[in-house]
């Protein structure tokens, strides 16, 4: 009973996916081994008619009654989660069957086939149906129980019942112990190929998790690579660009020192367009941006350069051409221009097409500087200007050098939003 009583125990400490497992693998064998039962019973009762036809004897009956009992317990058992309402219903059948056994051995006469119907039921149930011990042992019980009851209503002799029930009561007590051995075998193969299918899922995750980071290590190296290819591009285009800005400045300078002077500021105009646009991943700016990036250096008066410009946004390619335009436009207002003396003033406008045409519009104008007139010569600043807008960005330039002030109206194309 101790051992029983820790089987017990153990069964109730089991996971819940066991024991609904349990649950339904019980209700499985219960119902199958109730089936067998009266497959039987319908295979004696359908035979017993064939030979005594016209009669229906009251072992029929007996047939009958423990068969139509069976069947309402199976019709009663069908959900696997009421486990304690199909251990009872199973049980009372269970009980009917060995009872009915041992009456039709009474009304036959016959005490050796009941006795041989109760063992191989005690074992064939002990196979089959998943009782728990307690229960089990219970049915054990009243299977000796009927035996006795059977054999001493055949046989009046004293303790005749003793030789005939005590010969299969080592059967019966193994069949209990049998029972058991099963069931924890089977928790046992359950638990492991529960265990077994946790660590292949377990597994089959890391592989996937694994196959994850491997595809996002390649997609890394190959957005690394493009990032190089398109650093090397660009550094190269930054060394030609500085390349032919030493080398028309050189032409345009007379003096060492004018050079120096033009270099210097062309090249710190390039590099803070270059740190801006890296400071925004190579994405752009907005022009009012730029426009303060590039003209912000010269404003030593706030209210000698107005900037007025909407949220128009400009492609990295084209920020560098407009920047280094804006730039000699700063750079020949402050040394020729309205921001040569202290009344000179500078307007710059920027609108894109209020039609939404994809062009920008920038407007520069300045007035109260020297007096301008057109320039003998075109030198690197204008060139810049006119040409690089129209040669790099597709876009139109008018400079024109009206008494009052240098007018310079640009129009560029921008690229449709993404």
């Amino acid at each position: 009973m101790a051992h029983v009583a820790a089987g017990q125990a153990q069964r109730e400490d089991l996971p819940d996916w066991l024991s609904e497992e349990n649950d339904r693998w019980f209700l499985e064998r219960l119902r199958l081994g109730l089936r067998l039962i009266n497959v039987g019973i319908a295979a004696v009762f359908v035979g017993w008619l064939v030979v005594n036809r016209g009669a229906l004897p009251i072992l029929s009956v007996v047939q009958a009654v423990n068969f139509t009992v069976i069947a309402v317990a199976l019709w009663v058992m069908r959900d696997p989660k009421r486990r304690t309402l199909n251990q009872v219903v199973g049980f009372v059948a269970y009980t009917v069957t060995i009872f009915a056994t041992g009456a039709v051995g009474i009304i036959a006469n016959d005490g050796t086939t009941p006795l041989l119907i109760l063992v191989g039921m005690a074992v064939i149930a002990a196979v089959i149906v998943p009782w728990r011990p307690l229960w089990h042992l219970s049915g054990m019980v009243l299977t000796v129980v009927a035996a006795i009851w059977t054999v001493t209503v055949i046989s009046p002799q004293p303790l005749f019942w003793l030789r005939n029930a005590g010969a299969i009561a080592p059967t019966l007590i193994a069949a209990v112990y049998l029972s058991r051995a099963f069931t924890r075998q089977r928790d046992d193969a359950l638990l492991a190929a529960r265990e077994r299918a946790q660590r292949e899922a377990r597994l089959t995750e890391a592989n996937r998790r694994l196959e994850r980071e491997i595809d996002e290590h390649r997609k890394t190296e190959r957005a690394l690579r493009m990032t190089t290819r398109e650093l090397d591009h660009r550094v190269k285009n930054t060394l030609a660009t500085v390349q032919s800005i030493a080398q028309q400045t050189l032409h345009t300078s007379t003096t060492m020192d004018e050079f120096c002077e033009a270099f210097s500021g062309r090249i710190q105009a390039l590099a803070r367009i270059h740190g801006s646009l890296s400071g925004r991943h190579q994405e752009g700016l907005r022009v009012d941006e730029l426009v303060e990036l590039i003209v912000g250096p010269y404003r030593h008066q706030p209210d000698r350069v107005r900037i007025d410009c909407d949220g128009s946004f400009v492609p990295p390619d084209l920020v560098r051409s407009l920047g280094m335009a804006l730039h000699e436009l700063a750079t020949n207002a402050a040394k020729y221009g309205a921001l040569s003396n202290a009344a000179g003033r500078v307007a710059i406008s920027a609108r894109s097409a209020p039609d939404g045409g994809g062009r920008l519009h920038i407007d520069w104008s300045e007035q109260g500087g020297p007096p301008t007139d057109e320039p003998a010569r075109r030198g690197f600043g204008t060139r810049l200007i006119e040409e690089a807008l129209a040669h790099e960005a597709g876009g139109r330039v008018a400079l024109r050098f009206p008494p009052d002030g240098l007018r310079c109206e640009i129009d560029l194309p921008l690229p449709a939003p993404a």
